[in-house]
């Protein structure tokens, strides 16, 4: 298999690295189309304090022969226009794999893409990139992989070198309530870290407002089929906080580097989840537009 990653940041290198050290083929899909570079040099630090270097091919947009399998690790904005310029052109026997925070790209995917099969992914593995040339993982987690349609069921085979190189990967049947749930996380400790400009563990001081949080979305949970209560919602979102408390989230990260959130795909999809359903969400929307000032004040592009 080759395997084109769409989007070097964290996870996306981290994906890429991990893939080549165990013998996969890897390439890049550099969007750029001047000052492209030929490959890139990575440097991966593993967990166990050892160190893994090597270098990425990169590709345009012209060498889509040279695409066998294209995971998507974009930001979720970026996610259309990056891959607007392969429609039409993507052979359709190629899997395009959506790995993304939030939601809402799904439907563009499918109807863009119709011919060619299509799946969606969530991963909880630790990544750090700390400049272009090197990544750390920081931390094992899980990663699940699903069909959009009935062409992705076919490519239950990508799961097993995911599963060789990251530690851990599994093919769900209920992608969707993957993505749900992990939407639900970010919603609450996103936003809520980037107000405060904190690392995630400030968020066991406010265990009051994560909770407020979670009574406010229940309903909404509740018509999307999911039966958990409101303290099982709080105990999932603070055993993540928990266990990443030294960590800071990326809608944190993005506005501490002055760069566009992914809150449109977060809180925004919730928001419009809630309008479709006659629910009001009005502590979600408060945060929503906090995040939007903060955002305001000196995104760049």
């Amino acid at each position: 298999m080759q395997w084109t990653i769409l989007g070097a940041g964290a996870v996306g290198s981290l994906f890429a690295t991990h893939l080549l050290r165990i013998g996969q083929k890897v390439n890049l899909l550099d969007t750029r189309q001047a000052h492209r570079q030929q490959s890139c040099p990575m440097t991966l630090a593993l967990l166990d304090s050892s160190s893994f270097t090597c270098e990425l091919p990169c590709i345009g947009y012209q060498d889509l022969s040279q695409i066998g399998c294209l995971l998507v690790t974009t930001k979720v904005w970026q996610v259309i226009p990056a891959l607007q310029p392969l429609v039409g052109g993507l052979p359709e026997s190629c899997p395009v794999i959506l790995l993304h925070n939030g939601m809402g790209t799904t439907e563009w995917l499918v109807e863009h893409f119709p011919h060619n099969p299509l799946l969606a992914g969530v991963t909880s593995c630790g990544a750090l990139k700390k400049d272009s040339n090197h990544i750390s993982h920081t931390g094992f987690g899980e990663t699940w992989l699903g069909a959009l349609n009935p062409a992705g069921e076919q490519w239950q085979a990508l799961v097993p070198p995911l599963a060789e190189a990251l530690g851990h990967a599994g093919w769900s049947e209920q992608i969707s309530e993957r993505q749900w749930r992990k939407l639900v996380v970010n919603a609450i400790i996103n936003p809520l870290t980037a107000a405060y400009n904190q690392p995630n563990g400030v968020l066991l001081q406010h265990q009051h407002e994560v909770e407020a949080l979670c009574q406010e979305l229940h309903p909404l949970l509740l018509q999307q089929g999911f039966n958990e209560s409101v303290a099982e919602w709080c105990d999932l979102v603070l055993q993540v906080v928990e266990r990443t408390a030294q960590n800071y989230s990326s809608m944190q990260q993005d506005l501490a580097y002055q760069r566009k959130t992914e809150i449109d795909y977060i809180t925004g999809y919730l928001l419009q989840q809630a309008e479709k359903q006659g629910l009001e969400l009005p502590r979600h929307r408060a945060l929503y537009l906090k995040v939007k000032v903060l955002e305001s004040q000196h995104t760049t592009s």
